[in-house]
């Protein structure tokens, strides 16, 4: 990895404009000749106990004891590492950092991957004016604000257009200078059976994925004509792009999780701009039903908790599983939203406003419960064979359970609560749950159901009390 010279990272932080860097997540007034304060951003309060020294470029709160330095105030606000919190600071306030001892293949490693992102960038930006500028998008346009959407949260998330003509991004970009393989190896262009380029978003909404520094490294594109392949399409995985690894919206919720202390996760793009619309600017999704171990971190290095709001068909339940013992070692709790039949997020805020939102995650459930709830609720409990199966479901679920004083106390709940249902004694119920399971599903890549590719929900249950769902979408 690159290390930057000192000189130029005290050049970045010399930079600082430290009144404009606080100011732009809490206003900020004088309260001495070198000091101002605000309302902390990083916990919620009505009076102001934060403060900054502008001149030092130190920050303080007396009511949660957050404190340090500008480079601080960045990595703790966003979850940064001091690298990361460098780069974004030198990108804000246009620092050029030089690297010390790079060899030449790590300096043209470092310089292609610069010159992709500034092609993915430049990509996003005209997505971006062709949706709010171009008649052929009207009916994007349309279906967007017909959900509820605001044009102000729309251009928050950098939401765009890519249009129908074959070729535009990729006639575009070569007379910007790109040749066909770098548009090849980002994913915006796409080889047909004779070897020739197209463009590989065209009559689609196209949603940003960005890195932890909001660098554009792909896309995800929404069809808005029936004959376009598959409802969702993502970039295909490059060097740059992995979508297992990163989470929408990430890069924009960074604050608002941390005051909260807890992270939403949706699965479709437009339930989390309409819940960030609603306040709830904590939330994120993960492009398709399998929760994957990088996701669990990266949802760690946002909250300690996450809401889940995810769809709960079998397949998806193993997936979870295995992502619940991911989140015990990363010391995530993971909880379940319990939504209406029928109304994903962004139909609840639109239909019944953020009040009901609200009320749903307060009453949010702790994911072993939920999943033990489910299993009751779906099993045979009228026979003792039907119990056995009951039981060994249980299974996984358990051994997922972090083994600390509150996974200790969770599984004693539990235990009590599973004795009741099944008409077991406590010691039945504890012997059964710690026998090997006679079926494993802790090995294996996740077998979530098939997005087509398109890391959007495709149908299927939700999480909803011990019952199933019917059919979700963007549409």
């Amino acid at each position: 990895m690159a290390r930057y010279t000192q000189e130029s990272v005290e050049r970045a932080r010399d930079a600082v404009d430290f009144v404009d860097l606080v100011g732009s997540r809490t206003e900020l007034r004088r309260s001495g000749s070198n000091q101002l304060e605000g309302l902390c951003p990083f916990h919620d309060e009505r009076t102001p106990s934060f403060g900054i020294d502008p001149v030092k470029k130190l920050f303080h709160c007396f009511g949660c004891g957050e404190g340090g330095t500008e480079v601080d105030f960045v990595m703790k606000l966003d979850g940064l590492d001091f690298k990361s919190a460098i780069e974004a600071l030198a990108d804000r306030y246009n620092i050029e950092l030089e690297v010390e001892d790079e060899d030449p293949a790590a300096r043209q490693r470092r310089i292609r991957r610069e010159r992709l992102q500034t092609l993915l960038e430049r990509t996003a930006s005209f997505y971006e004016r062709v949706l709010w500028d171009s008649k052929e998008a009207n009916a994007a346009r349309t279906y967007l604000l017909e959900r509820g959407l605001t044009e102000e949260a729309l251009r928050h998330y950098r939401v765009g257009y890519a249009p129908s003509a074959w070729d535009t991004v990729l006639m575009g970009s070569q007379k910007a200078g790109y040749s066909t393989q770098e548009l090849f190896e980002v994913g915006l262009a796409k080889r047909n059976q004779r070897g020739g380029l197209y463009d590989q978003f065209r009559a689609r909404i196209t949603f940003p994925l960005s890195d932890a520094r909001g660098r554009v490294i792909g896309f995800g594109a929404r069809q808005m004509s029936e004959d376009r392949g598959p409802k969702y399409l993502n970039t295909p995985e490059n060097d740059l792009f992995h979508k297992g690894r990163i989470v929408y919206g990430g890069h924009l919720a960074r604050s608002a999780a941390a005051k909260a202390g807890a992270v939403i996760v949706a699965e479709g793009y437009t339930d989390v701009i309409a819940l960030h619309q609603a306040g709830f600017s904590n939330a994120v999704c993960i492009m398709g039903t399998s929760l994957t171990e990088e996701q669990v971190k990266v949802l760690r290095r946002l909250a300690p908790v996450a809401h889940l709001a995810l769809d709960a068909d079998n397949a998806g339940q193993e997936a979870m599983l295995r992502a619940a013992r991911v989140a015990a070692g990363e010391d995530l709790k993971l909880r379940v939203l319990a939504l209406p039949d029928g109304l994903d997020p962004a139909d609840l805020v639109s239909r019944q406003g953020p009040e009901a939102f609200s009320s749903i995650l307060e009453d949010s459930t702790p994911f072993a419960r939920f999943r033990i709830l489910r299993i009751l609720a779906t099993g045979d409990r009228t026979s003792a064979e039907g119990k056995e199966a009951i039981l060994e479901e249980m299974q996984p679920t358990f051994a997922a359970l972090p083994e600390i004083a509150a996974g200790r106390i969770m599984r004693d709940e539990l235990v009590q609560l599973i004795s009741s249902r099944l008409d077991l004694t406590i010691d039945q119920v504890t012997r059964a749950l710690a026998r090997p399971t006679k079926r494993s599903t802790s090995s294996g890549p996740p077998r979530g159901r098939s997005t087509g590719g398109d890391g959007q929900r495709q149908g299927g249950g939700s999480f909803r009390g011990g019952g199933s769902g019917g059919a979700r979408g963007d549409a």
